[in-house]
């Protein structure tokens, strides 16, 4: 399984995020191998069944994560928006995944207590890019300061969380 999420807020260490994914794929002691996209690769272990190669951002975001969960080696590989909201209570960030619509701005924002609102993400021109959360749905706990309005471009369909 190949999950690709972003964190918001200050950054996570490599070993909070291992300690945080190995809580979120339930390995039971499997190895994690997590590292910098832009370091050295030849010290992985990519043999690992949990890999995970990190990104840092601007702006809102911290981190943009690429994980890849061997389903074989591993107890339980859950669906994105499952690692997402496990991966945002076991870190105490919030984490942003892909909604399925085909719009490059729009996203789910799990929160660190288990819930999922609706986002608004956008890229700056720049290089590399600011990234900002424009708006949520509702309001988030942990993001007072951000703008709380409808999507109407978002189209919901029911049980999509």
């Amino acid at each position: 399984m190949i999950y690709d999420v972003l964190l918001v807020g200050p950054p996570v260490s490599p070993r909070s995020l291992a300690e945080a994914l190995a809580e979120a794929v339930r390995t039971e002691g499997a190895d994690i191998d997590v590292a910098d996209r832009d370091g050295d690769q030849s010290r992985r272990d990519w043999t690992a069944p949990v890999l995970c190669g990190y990104l840092g951002l601007r702006g809102d975001l911290s981190l943009e994560l690429d994980i890849y969960v061997e389903d074989a080696l591993v107890n339980e590989a859950p669906a994105e928006p499952e690692l997402a909201r496990r991966l945002a209570m076991a870190l105490g960030v919030p984490v942003l995944y892909p909604a399925e619509e085909d719009l490059p701005s729009a996203y789910w924002l799990a929160t660190s207590s288990g819930e999922s609102v609706r986002a608004r993400l956008y890229a700056s021109d720049d290089e590399p890019p600011v990234y900002t959360i424009d708006a949520v749905e509702s309001a988030v706990a942990q993001l007072p300061h951000l703008r709380v309005s409808d999507l109407p471009e978002i189209a919901r369909k029911k049980g999509d969380r």
